[in-house]
């Protein structure tokens, strides 16, 4: 399961940097579990495109796997949250119910092209807003099952 973790956790960070990117012109992205570049975010005014990768489970056994995680978006000085909703529905046009995305090692050590397996996604919710008193922040939670190509 080591090598399809990085694998799953390689293709949602794929996926956030590439929402960022292709949203009018281009916005900021962090992987949440990054803290230095979480912490530098949190103190900017720009918008941005977050997410973390919450869980990956051997249901009921490799190669089928649960997989949680959140994407969301930040913004500041968005009075209404239209910006905020904005990136919302961009995030939701790729990661929708039924939608699914192929499993590709982007990490440092992968190669970037071979699929190794397929993420289904089943359920995709917007959670409530949180607030560090000076930015928003939204994540949608994605639910989804993984199947392991090896």
């Amino acid at each position: 399961m080591t090598e399809f973790y990085s694998q799953v956790k390689s293709t949602i960070d794929k996926a956030g940097v590439d929402i960022a990117n292709a949203f009018q012109g281009g916005v900021n992205f962090v992987d949440l579990d990054d803290t230095v570049a979480v912490a530098g975010l949190m103190e900017g005014p720009d918008t941005a495109v977050v997410w973390e990768l919450l869980s990956l489970t051997e249901d009921p056994a490799d190669p089928l796997y649960q997989v949680q995680f959140g994407i969301g978006a930040k913004t500041t000085q968005d009075g209404g949250n239209y910006s905020l909703s904005e990136l919302l529905d961009a995030i939701r046009t790729t990661i929708n119910v039924r939608g699914s995305l192929d499993i590709i090692d982007y990490s440092p050590g992968g190669d970037g092209t071979t699929r190794h397996g397929y993420l289904y996604i089943t359920e995709v919710a917007v959670d409530p807003q949180l607030f560090d008193k000076a930015s928003g922040i939204r994540l949608i939670s994605v639910t989804g099952r993984a199947v392991n190509n090896g």
